[in-house]
């Protein structure tokens, strides 16, 4: 590899990532020894802009974006050792679709075999005639979309969709249901409800064994009138508002004992403020979440060790995620050739962080990871169930 990624082993968090930053002002490109197979890296770093004020507005998703960069590092380390001939060519879209275009026209992304970026529905939506063109496909790294372009057939989305969330979740329910099941699903509007209630309508169809009822959030509602004795409850909370989730528990906590009752959120609840986590458990909670880290795995310990010793901090959600696609695609591009999805289309790869499961959503469409994590507390401590 480069004898510049040498440069990455500094102690200094600060100066590393002073480095970093000035180092992506610019495309590079990392090379393996051998020939190798070309990846180019498109993201929106905006690194001349977090250079000029670290506080700046892009500086949250230029940091995540660096971090997603960081794990990959990992995983290039990870080729080298393996004598896989990977090559990664990086681009800093700052955010802004007028340096995309301008990228889409450099000689190191045309020679591309793959491209990973960038982070925005409507950036990969500029890259699709590219890919098309070009014959390879473009991969949604970071963020889940509300709904991804069905009719782009090389776009790749790493993340399940919101759809994708609500889909998951009912067949979850079905798998675990005995009998007859009696789904509630709370709904006040917020941000992240709106799309999976909305999903959630759509897309569930209606049986004879399961009940669905949608009832409106409000201040002293009653949700034990709409819970099933002979039944097994499931409560959807998909709010994003804290005080939702704290008026739903008060008002059921104390029929735990009277109602076969499972309750599900979303990763959003971790960022609440006060979470009460006995209360979660007492409540039978399960979070539905695209990531979970292990940290008892072996393998999961060695990379934090590595990432430890190249960046001198911890890795982030985003650090993962960059070793984990990275080395997935990697692998598969260097085993199968650009063509390599339709070689794990429908095969379950697991990864540190996740499980991928890539489908298409529909005959020429793109393909989209519909796995998601079952997460539930267990003596307080997170476990995946699923």
């Amino acid at each position: 590899m480069d004898k510049g990624l040498k440069i990455f082993s500094l102690k200094s968090s600060v100066v590393q990532n002073f480095i970093l930053l000035i180092l992506l002002s610019f495309s590079m490109q990392l090379f393996a020894q051998k020939k190798s197979n070309n990846i180019a890296l498109v993201l929106p770093f905006c690194s001349k802009k977090i250079i000029d004020n670290p506080n700046c507005y892009d500086a949250q998703l230029g940091n995540m974006c660096r971090e997603y960069y960081q794990g990959a590092l990992i995983a290039l380390d990870s080729f080298e050792r393996g004598h896989v001939p990977i090559s990664l060519s990086v681009f800093d879209t700052e955010n802004d679709s007028l340096t995309l275009m301008k990228i889409l026209q450099k000689p190191l992304l045309k020679d591309a075999e793959l491209i990973i970026g960038p982070v925005w529905q409507n950036e990969n939506k500029m890259l699709a005639n590219f890919a098309k063109e070009k014959n390879v496909f473009h991969v949604s790294p970071l963020i889940t979309f509300s709904k991804i372009c069905l009719d782009d057939p090389f776009w790749i989305s790493a993340n399940p969709d919101v759809p994708g969330y609500a889909t998951f979740l009912y067949n979850y329910i079905l798998k675990q249901t005995h009998d007859t099941a009696n789904i509630i699903v709370v709904s006040d509007k917020s941000s992240f409800d709106k799309n999976f209630t909305g999903s959630f309508k759509q897309n569930i169809p209606t049986s004879k064994t399961v009940k669905i009822k949608y009832v409106e959030f409000e201040k002293g509602i009653d949700i034990i009138k709409y819970l099933s004795l002979t039944s097994s409850n499931h409560i959807i909370i998909p709010s994003s508002i804290e005080p939702t989730l704290i008026g739903v528990f008060k008002n059921i906590k104390d029929t735990d004992d009277t109602f076969k009752m499972t309750t599900y959120g979303f990763p959003h609840w971790f960022e609440f403020k006060n979470p009460d986590f006995d209360v979660w458990q007492r409540m039978n909670a399960s979070i539905i979440s695209p990531y979970f880290i292990n940290y008892d795995d072996e393998n999961v310990k060695k990379f934090i060790a590595a990432y430890r010793n190249r960046f001198a901090t911890e890795p982030t959600d985003a650090a993962f995620k960059g070793y984990d696609q990275l080395v997935l695609f990697g692998n598969a591009l260097s085993t199968y050739g650009k063509s390599f999805i339709t070689s794990i289309e429908n095969k379950t790869i697991q990864t540190l962080g996740t499980k991928y499961h890539f489908t298409r959503k529909q005959t020429e469409g793109s393909f989209q990871n519909d796995y998601l994590n079952v997460l539930k507390l267990e003596d307080l401590k997170m476990k995946k169930v699923n």
